[in-house]
């Protein structure tokens, strides 16, 4: 094998392992996977029937949102990749731990799992109005280095009927839990109140924090549905702020503006310590953080489609009627002439 071969070997072994890498983001999601196959005999009881158990799987494996903001119910799933919109599901054989739920308040719960087809679920069922922090953790040793991934979803128990007056404070504020070692935390607007809405050209900030504090020259990633991605670092004060960008452009006729689309956030650093992790030694603990959302395409952008289809129709309807008129102008009356030839 000469050099040049040798360094192209060399250069796809180090891209593999980069895309691997990157590829194990832990993050998690409200968005069901699609069935991938009919419902067959074997799915049904014993007398013919539907089980309940199985109707419950028919309606949550669906590939959409099966919760909306007045529900009370919120279902997440946890994924694993860098592309949101074809990241696998995680086995729940690969997941012992329950998800952690924190509110306002800072007060704490766990929801258990309950797999649906082998995969990775739960169901979060919330009383009051307000934002939640879900997050599970997932921790292994790889080459003497402890991995510790914290994948959080923020939830939300909403109304987008109620006015300022009537919503408690304590309510809309960001929440953050001071017992995690690295979290993203979304900075919420000041009239955001108990109904979130990100779309394209938002500016939307975020703060890393560790066990409570601001972290500075963190590196942050955005991934977006549409395989948009932006790098920055946290600021002093832990800040990262990014704009979301606009990559929603069906034809006209397809154009949804209820359609919404997922980002992972993702912040990652490193810390010094040595220890055993059942019975594994390490001696560098490497912290992944996600945070997943959602982001719908611009009003300013399904205005356009309908300003610009109000301008064809104007144009198309201006030409005819001008054609109409100039033809309209061009004919002449009939006029009978007659010639005296004897003349």
């Amino acid at each position: 094998m000469n050099k040049q071969s040798l360094l192209l070997v060399l250069a796809c072994l180090a891209s593999a392992a980069n895309a691997a890498g990157v590829s194990d983001i832990l993050w998690l999601s409200d968005v069901a996977p699609k069935r991938a196959r009919p419902v067959t005999d074997a799915d049904h009881s014993s007398h013919g029937k539907p089980g309940k158990q199985q109707d419950n799987m028919d309606a949550v494996i669906g590939g959409d949102e099966g919760d909306n903001l007045h529900s009370g119910s919120k279902r997440l799933w946890l994924r694993q990749g860098d592309d949101p919109a074809n990241a696998g599901y995680v086995n729940a054989a690969g997941l012992s731990s329950d998800i952690n739920l924190i509110n306002a308040q800072g007060k704490r719960s766990q929801v258990a799992q309950t797999p649906v087809n082998g995969l990775a679920h739960a169901k979060c069922d919330f009383t009051e109005l307000g934002f939640y922090n879900a997050h599970v953790a997932r921790e292994s040793v790889q080459d003497g280095v402890l991995r510790r991934q914290l994948a959080k979803a923020e939830l939300l128990k909403g109304s987008c009927c109620m006015k300022p007056a009537d919503v408690d404070p304590a309510q809309t504020k960001a929440i953050s839990d001071p017992t995690l070692p690295l979290e993203i935390v979304r900075q919420h607007k000041p009239d955001e109140l108990l109904f979130t809405r990100i779309v394209s050209g938002d500016k939307i900030s975020f703060t890393i924090i560790g066990l409570g504090k601001p972290l500075p020259g963190v590196p942050v990633t955005m991934l977006t549905q549409q395989g948009w991605q932006k790098k920055a670092v946290s600021d002093e004060n832990g800040r990262v702020e990014f704009t979301m960008i606009r990559d929603y452009f069906p034809a006209w006729n397809d154009f949804k503006r209820r359609t919404k689309e997922s980002f992972v956030i993702l912040a990652e650093t490193e810390a010094t310590a040595s220890g055993k992790y059942l019975g594994q030694p390490y001696v560098k603990v490497a912290y992944q953080a996600t945070l997943s959302g959602k982001y719908a395409p611009s009003p300013y952008d399904y205005k356009s489609y309908a300003w610009g289809l109000g301008i064809a129709f104007f144009v198309l309807t201006f030409s005819g009627l001008g054609v109409y008129l100039y033809r309209r102008r061009r004919l002449k009356p009939f006029q009978e002439i007659r010639f005296n030839e004897s003349a």
